[in-house]
Formats: structure tokens, C-alpha cells, sequence
């Protein structure tokens, strides 16, 4: 969930915030958040918002708030129970066969940017791969 204003709202499908949760996901996959992959994530996420739907793309502000959000949303689900179950939610808010593959692409730059390609990141590249029925390489 988005919080926002410290209230909790709904991340919509194929919106800027399903796609820079995801994203996170692969930043924290290793658990550790490292500036290459938050490089990479400013890099991906103007590339991406032509494809997102509905009229909200933050500033360079609001993508701040944003990533601050998430990244405190992280840092408390990388040891929850919930976590598997998140991340699959979060994946599910991705259906456009236009965004699908850029996104996987945004993954697939985030988890190779630090040059270490973490087995969880290909976990979760992969379980995205599988969900959207998207073939990898």
C-alpha cells in the first residue's frame, strides 16, 4: 500500500507506483540498498511514465517522496511474513503487454547496475517473467 499524507491509499494498476515499487522490490532483493541501483531507478522511471496510465506523474519532488516512501516500506517487508505475498501484488498491478517488457527491462538494468547480479534478484525477475507469462532469454 501507498502511503501518502501518512494515509494509506490504493496503488492502481499500470500506475508510476506499481511500476517504481516493483522496481524497489529488485533494489532490495540483496536487502541492501546501493547508489548504482538507485541510479538506475532515476534512469527507468522517465522512461517508463509514457506507458503508465492516468494523469499523476510526480515531479522531481514528488518521485522523491516517493522513493523515500517505498524505501521505508522496504526496509520494514524485507523480514515480514507478507513479503512473497507483496511482491506478488505488486507484480499483478503490471498487466499492459506495453509496459510488461520495459518494466522487466528496468529490472533486469537495476539488478545488473551494481554488477552483481543477486540470485534474489533473478527470483524476482523471474517470478514477474512466470506472472506475466513474459518469456526471459
Amino acid at each position: 500500500m501507498l502511503v501518502v499524507d501518512g494515509e494509506i491509499g490504493e496503488i492502481k494498476r499500470n500506475s508510476v507506483q506499481a511500476v517504481l515499487r516493483l522496481l524497489m522490490f529488485t533494489v532490495y532483493a540483496d536487502r541492501v540498498q546501493k547508489t548504482q541501483e538507485m541510479t538506475e531507478i532515476w534512469k527507468q522511471i522517465p522512461t517508463l511514465k509514457v506507458f503508465t496510465e492516468g494523469g499523476f506523474f510526480p515531479g522531481v519532488k514528488g518521485l522523491i517522496g516517493l522513493i523515500n516512501d517505498f524505501d521505508a516500506e522496504m526496509r520494514d517487508l524485507m523480514d515480514s511474513p507478507s513479503l512473497d505475498n507483496e511482491i506478488e501484488t505488486t507484480i499483478g498491478l503490471i498487466d499492459s503487454p506495453i509496459l510488461i517488457p520495459m518494466v522487466l527491462a528496468g529490472m533486469q538494468a537495476i539488478a545488473n547496475s551494481d554488477g552483481e547480479y543477486h540470485h534474489m534478484e533473478n527470483a524476482i525477475i523471474e517470478r514477474s517473467s512466470k506472472i506475466w507469462e513474459f518469456p526471459t532469454g
